[in-house]
C-alpha cells in the first residue's frame, strides 16, 4: 500500500538563521546542516555539529529522536540525502534541511530514510523539485505528491536489517583493504636500508 508523506508524517522546515551561523563556546545548542548528513548514517551525537548561541524565538525546527532529516537542496539524484536523528541533545535543523516527524506506529523512520535514499526515492523527489540548476524540494509538493510504498512492519524491519548487514560488510571490506595495504607498506619498508 502506498501512502503520501503527509498521511504518515509531519513535514517541518529547518530554521532560517538571519545571518551566518557562528560557532559558540558553550555547547548547549547545536545546528545540523546539510554538510553533516551522510546518506544512511544516523546522527547519534552532536560531537561533530556546530555549537551555536541560539536566541531565536520558539521554533518547531528543534529535532526530536527518530526524526528523519533530508537535505532539501541539491543538483540531482543522490543530492537529497536522508538520515535519522538518534540523539537526545538540543539540535536545531538549518533551513537546508526538511524534517519528517513520523506520526504512525506502522511506519518506521529507518525504513522511510532507506526508501528516500534509494534510486526510486531520489527519482520521486526529483519530480517535486523547483529550480533549474540548484534544485530545491518544494515542501508542499513533497508532502502531497510523493507516495511511498509502506509494507508490513515485518517487511520494513527485514529491509532495515538487510541494509545494516550490507553496511557492515562494506566496513569489513574497507578494513580488509586497509590491512592489505599496511602489509604491502611494511614489506616494502623492510626492503629499503
Amino acid at each position: 500500500m502506498e501512502k503520501k508523506i503527509l498521511q504518515f508524517a509531519k513535514v517541518i522546515n529547518g530554521y532560517t538563521f538571519r545571518g551566518a551561523i557562528k560557532t559558540a563556546i558553550n555547547k548547549e545548542i547545536f545546528v545540523l546542516q546539510a554538510k553533516d548528513i551522510v546518506q544512511g548514517q544516523n546522527i547519534s551525537n552532536a560531537d561533530k555539529l556546530t555549537p551555536i548561541a541560539f536566541k531565536g524565538t520558539r521554533t518547531t525546527s528543534f529535532l526530536q529522536k527518530n526524526d528523519v532529516v533530508i537535505v532539501s537542496r541539491g543538483t540531482g539524484a543522490g543530492s537529497f540525502r536522508s538520515a535519522i536523528f538518534a540523539s537526545d541533545e538540543n539540535v536545531i535543523a538549518s533551513s537546508s534541511l526538511l524534517i519528517l516527524r513520523i506520526k504512525m506506529k506502522e511506519v518506521l523512520p529507518e525504513y522511510i530514510s532507506l526508501y528516500l535514499n534509494s534510486t526510486e526515492g531520489q527519482n520521486k523527489i526529483l519530480e517535486t523539485v523547483v529550480g533549474s540548476y540548484i534544485h530545491a524540494i518544494s515542501r508542499k509538493k513533497f508532502e502531497k505528491e510523493i507516495e511511498i510504498p509502506i509494507p508490513s512492519l515485518d517487511k520494513q524491519k527485514s529491509l532495515i536489517n538487510l541494509n545494516q548487514n550490507i553496511q557492515q560488510q562494506e566496513l569489513i571490506h574497507e578494513r580488509k583493504k586497509f590491512l592489505k595495504q599496511q602489509i604491502i607498506n611494511a614489506s616494502l619498508k623492510k626492503l629499503t636500508p
